[in-house]
């Protein structure tokens, strides 16, 4: 009898939480670039990320969503400088993976339209540099070609923190379609190979699908 009761008690509290929570899948599109005193070269980057969320209703009309996904974030940037002897012009891609953990507050408009903010807590895995590199040599003319890569990750901070506000609509009752920007608030390389101090921070556009369960 005691074993019926307490079976009895887990699935009614199963049920009772079950309004109150829910775990879903998040897939988003990255529109990546950086904004700052030093990202005036900057262009943009086509990134993606990936995770979990979670929802918790607070209110019939807030609801608080925490995640945890695997973002790529990829962004360009352009670099020309001359040695007196030569002009050099670089195209840079700069490649990051994070592990991000957004946390959000969304607001119901109508049932089906919905604002949300929040902050993302963001640390860098790794960081590469692709370049593509041309010298031309003044005097002749004749020009040198130089591609590679190298790991930029000893110049990218640990840590990220960004000002999340965005906005959405819930399709079905298990699909939601979001758009997201995302603002860095500190700079995520404060220095260069070359010793150079730097003040850029992430920008991100964000195009998402959350599959609740």
């Amino acid at each position: 009898m005691f074993k019926k009761v307490l079976l009895a008690a887990l699935i009614v509290t199963s049920a009772a939480f079950a309004d109150f929570f829910n775990v879903g899948a998040r897939a988003a599109a990255n529109f990546g670039t950086a904004w700052g005193d030093d990202a005036d070269d900057a262009t943009w980057g086509v990134g993606f990320n990936a995770g979990v969320a979670l929802k918790i209703d607070i209110l019939p009309v807030i609801t608080i969503i925490p995640g945890l996904e695997v973002d790529y974030r990829r962004m360009g940037g352009e670099q020309d400088y001359s040695t007196g002897v030569s002009d050099v012009s670089t195209d840079q891609t700069l490649g990051m993976w994070y592990l991000d953990i957004p946390v959000l507050a969304r607001v119901k408009l109508i049932p089906m339209v919905f604002l949300e903010g929040g902050v993302a807590f963001s640390f860098n895995l790794s960081a590469t540099m692709d370049y593509d590199e041309t010298e031309t040599t003044i005097a002749t003319g004749k020009t040198k070609k130089e591609s590679g890569d190298m790991s930029y990750s000893k110049f990218v901070n640990t840590m990220d923190i960004g000002l999340i506000v965005g906005a959405g609509v819930s399709l079905l009752d298990k699909v939601d379609v979001d758009f997201r920007l995302v603002l860095g608030l500190n700079s995520y390389m404060d220095e260069t190979d070359e010793g150079y101090s730097l003040s850029m921070k992430h920008m991100r556009m964000q195009a998402g699908v959350i599959y609740w369960f």
